[in-house]
């Protein structure tokens, strides 16, 4: 678990660099298939320059650019017409703007006036998952009795209490964290910092959907467990919801 936000290491700048050129191989390969009107790498290109000069939260920007690329190639592999008014930054603002109104949908929880706005709706939304759902999904795995899947749970309290529980005061160790470095005013450690919170969230969300699929396995047709495999499948779905919200892609594998 960790302890500060400064301290970590993300390979941030690893990650996003590798992204970007599989992006612009993606949008070249997309453009000798379908035309450059739609897979326009140069307008790619200039809304990442514009984000670098915005000093714009790349992880952010990056989910929302891999967003509007997915749904390009969705509507093309459709045959969804674009009618010819719409340029790709037309198209491209609008999926972002989707994107962006999913993430308001969940409740903001305003801990800090610098904090990136998609951390205070991450945080709202892994608090209202953890109070309202996890611990009816909690009790159905333990009942399961996989020593695997309990050891699982234990270290995802760990990881729930650090991320969204109380500890002194009004906000956890991690929201503390956060708070702390973004009160140090240096704009990297802040960017780095916002990068962390929002990625270990995406993780603990990502850990939660994997124990919840490996008790789905576990209970199988036994009798028995039926009625807990359908009530796990409904906040499997909800937890889902969340994930493709927040765009909790991978972006190393991207």
């Amino acid at each position: 678990m960790p302890s500060s936000f400064r301290k970590l290491k993300p390979s941030r700048k690893v990650d996003i660099d590798r992204a970007i050129l599989k992006l612009k191989s993606l949008y070249r390969k997309y453009s000798d298939m379908y035309g450059d009107r739609i897979f326009n790498l140069r307008g790619f290109e200039k809304r990442y320059h514009d984000a670098l000069l915005k000093k714009m939260n790349l992880l952010v920007f990056l989910n929302a650019e891999i967003s509007v690329f997915e749904e390009l190639r969705r509507r093309v592999e459709k045959s969804v017409r674009f009618p010819e008014e719409h340029r790709y930054s037309d198209v491209a603002d609008k999926i972002i703007e989707e994107n962006l109104q999913k993430i308001k949908g969940y409740r903001k929880i305003d801990f800090h006036p610098d904090a990136e706005e998609e951390a205070t709706h991450l945080l709202g939304s892994v608090t209202d998952f953890y109070y309202g759902s996890w611990n009816k999904v909690q009790h159905i795995l333990r009942d399961l009795g996989v020593k695997a899947v309990s050891d699982a749970l234990f270290d995802l309290e760990n990881d729930f209490t650090y991320f969204v529980v109380p500890v002194r005061g009004l906000y956890s160790r991690a929201v503390d964290d956060y708070m702390r470095v973004l009160g140090r005013k240096i704009p990297r450690e802040s960017e780095n910092a916002s990068y962390n919170f929002i990625k270990f969230g995406g993780i603990l969300l990502n850990n939660c959907m994997k124990v919840i699929n490996d008790g789905l396995n576990c209970t199988g047709d036994a009798d028995g467990f039926k009625e807990s495999a359908s009530v796990l499948m409904h906040y499997r779905t909800e937890l889902k919801k969340i994930i493709d919200d927040f765009r909790f892609v991978d972006i190393r594998d991207y």
